[in-house]
């Protein structure tokens, strides 16, 4: 072979899936430049280096396209959990959850806001560009790209007030955004669940999405309930999204519904009405499309359950309100009106029963970690898991074609500044649980079609066209696995538990990972929209 027809690295004989959806089949793998060169019989081939495969399979490098690592990330660069379960691409800033842009006065009160999110890492930076030449700098193990969190844009410019911005402030808050998106994030998360992001009303949403729609980008939302309402806030955010690409009048709007559930067992076996109107609305010409994870749990900061009315002025504000009697009062006076069957919403979303407490803030509280809010009477600054899904709409979003699989977690480690309580296990076991419960043990979906939704798909969504796929061009981002072996392994008990049967994971044609064992060079970057 001529000198030109060389590779830098060559993996033989692997049950090649490209992330297309069509059938596997085996082959080789050429790596030059970081980049795939050839796919094929490369019997003949040199390279300066190889990896026998010996039947693994090998798959594109997994795009986990709804996470919240902005800050653990920083904290310990590794990213662990997230590289060990084969992730070489992750887009964070999601559910509204933004860290930039913030004023240097105002990290306190937006950390506090983001506590979901914490990490022991100093805030340096201020706007959108600060936060990704931060991000870049830390050098992570992989590929990070971020959304403009709608919590911090609408605090940047008028605080946690409960109101509408006045015609002034919400040109300033449709500026910034565009500063954002220029600076290279991928677009606007939204968060009504959460504080500020529940004051928004119509005017504010569809003023920002005319932002989205002009530069063609990405829209994530957290809706407004992911309970018995879930399918009117989809159809109210699709409403929107349709008004701003009218007022436009030139782009559209990407839109991507987070991790797509049925909360509460009042809803439970109606997923098929949700993923109808979905798909009536995709027919209806708006680009949408969903993500989820394969647990019957999610997992957030415990405030994040309390009522809009509690968040108002910020954390502050809130700690100091759900101090008094009669803050707690008008909490036990909602759940008896709920239970009693005279209001639609549990104050506190679910019953306490079904809250697992997986990380506190001080070594007072740590006793509670593991135990349910049945159990203890302590429930100040925590985050919890909410076991509020039942498997079979679980598995009926999982399995359909417009979703895309995602850890919504953070990245984690064993052992260091990332060690952090008990979290959600998704941040370890998303993919492998995917392939190896999902795929291999239970037969829900070909392999083919869940690597589809794990790279190519995301890709898609994300308007990503240089990774994704195993062909010629592409990144040389893949994950080799052995299919009969791969198996998550982390549970709500002992959540910090790296899979089982993948064998490595490359990032930009370099060895992150080798069997099992991750190395200490990291080649990932601040992942830029556009570039």
């Amino acid at each position: 072979m001529s000198a030109e027809r060389d590779f830098d690295l060559i993996i033989s004989g692997a049950n090649i899936i490209d992330g297309s959806g069509r059938p596997g089949f085996a082959g080789d793998i050429g790596i030059s430049g970081g980049k795939i060169s050839a796919v094929g019989n490369l019997d003949r081939a040199e390279a300066g280096e190889f990896i026998d495969a010996n039947g693994l399979t090998a798959i594109p490098g997994i795009i986990d396209c709804h996470a919240h690592s902005d800050l653990t990330l920083l904290a310990d660069p590794r990213g662990q959990s997230k590289i060990q379960q084969g992730v070489t691409t992750e887009l964070n800033g999601q559910c509204g959850l933004g860290v930039f842009p913030v004023r240097a006065e105002d990290r306190e009160e937006l950390r506090a806001s983001v506590a979901f999110l914490a990490a022991d890492v100093e805030w340096s930076w201020e706007t959108a560009a600060d936060y990704l030449e931060t991000l870049d700098r830390a050098r992570p193990a992989y590929s990070a790209g971020v959304m403009t969190g709608h919590g911090a844009l609408r605090s940047y410019v008028m605080g946690f007030d409960d109101r509408e911005p006045t015609d002034e402030e919400l040109s300033r808050m449709c500026d910034e955004l565009r500063r954002c998106l220029d600076a290279g994030a991928f677009g606007l998360s939204l968060g009504f669940e959460y504080a500020p992001g529940f004051y928004a009303k119509e005017r504010e949403i569809v003023a920002l999405l005319t932002v989205v729609a002009e530069r063609e980008a990405l829209v994530s939302v957290h809706t407004r309930t992911q309970r018995d309402e879930f399918a009117d806030a989809v159809a109210e955010m699709a409403q929107w999204c349709r008004a701003a690409e009218d007022a436009s009048g030139q782009g559209a709007v990407r839109l991507q519904i987070d991790h797509v559930k049925r909360s509460g067992e009042r809803c439970w076996g109606t997923m098929g009405e949700l993923l109808g109107l979905i798909e009536s609305l995709r027919n209806d010409g708006l680009d949408v499309a969903f993500d989820v994870y394969p647990y019957i749990a999610g997992s957030k900061h415990l405030a994040g359950s309390l009522p809009a009315w509690v968040h108002a002025g910020g954390t502050s504000a809130m700690l100091e309100r759900i101090a008094r009697d009669d803050t707690r009062e008008r909490l036990r006076e909602e759940l008896r009106q709920f239970e009693a069957g005279k209001r639609e919403q549990n104050p506190f979303e679910i019953s306490f029963d079904r809250v697992m407490i997986t990380d506190v803030r001080s070594d007072a509280n740590a006793p509670v970690i593991g135990r349910t809010l049945q159990e203890i009477a302590d429930e100040r600054n925590v985050n919890a898991v909410f076991f509020s899904m039942c498997e079979e709409d679980m598995q009926q979003a999982l399995a359909h074609p417009l979703a895309c699989v995602a850890t919504d977690g953070l990245a984690f480690a064993p052992e260091g500044p990332a060690h952090l309580g008990n979290p959600h296990p998704r941040s370890y076991g998303t993919y492998p649980r995917l392939f190896g419960k999902y795929v291999r043990q239970e037969g829900l979906m070909p392999l083919e079609e869940a690597v589809r939704k794990c790279t190519a798909w995301p890709a898609a969504r994300m308007g990503l066209s240089d990774r994704g796929r195993i062909a010629r061009g592409m990144r040389a981002d893949l994950v080799l696995f052995d299919h009969r072996r791969i198996i998550d392994t982390a549970t709500w008990e002992e959540p910090h538990r790296f899979p089982r049967g993948i064998e490595f994971v490359l990032v930009g044609g370099k060895i992150a990972v080798e069997q099992g064992r991750q190395e200490t060079e990291r080649y990932g970057q601040a992942l830029l929209a556009g570039v």
